[in-house]
Parts: structure tokens; sequence; C-alpha cells
């Protein structure tokens, strides 16, 4: 699992079963919560471990500016 953190929050890359794919999340570490995935939030996965986490940072990015 890649990771990386924001001001507050961190970013996570994880496989999941069904589809085999790779999906983003981004966490609050203080409260424990998941604030926004690719897969639900959005229906997209990755072919790749890196694909997806480099689409996690830009949202990661786009979060961290409002």
């Amino acid at each position: 699992m890649q990771q990386t953190r924001g001001q507050q929050f961190t970013v996570a890359v994880r496989l999941m079963s069904e589809p085999c794919l790779w999906r983003w999340e981004i966490r609050d570490p203080t409260r424990g919560e998941v604030v926004a995935n690719s897969w639900t939030s959005e229906w997209m996965a990755y072919e790749s471990p890196d694909e997806a986490f480099r689409e996690g940072q830009a949202r990661l990015t786009s979060i961290s500016r409002r």
C-alpha cells in the first residue's frame, strides 16, 4: 500500500478483489474516516497501483486547495 500525507489527509492505494483493480482512498487519520475514494465516489479503478496513487495525489491536491 502506497501512502502520502497532505495537510491532514492520507492517500492510500488498495487492491479490490472484484474487479481485480486498484483504487485510491483519501483518509482523515485523525477521525479514522475515508473522506473520498475513487470507486464509490467516481466509479474509477486503475490497472496499476502507481496509476491509482498518482490520481489519488491529484485528488488530494484539489481537496487541499478548497
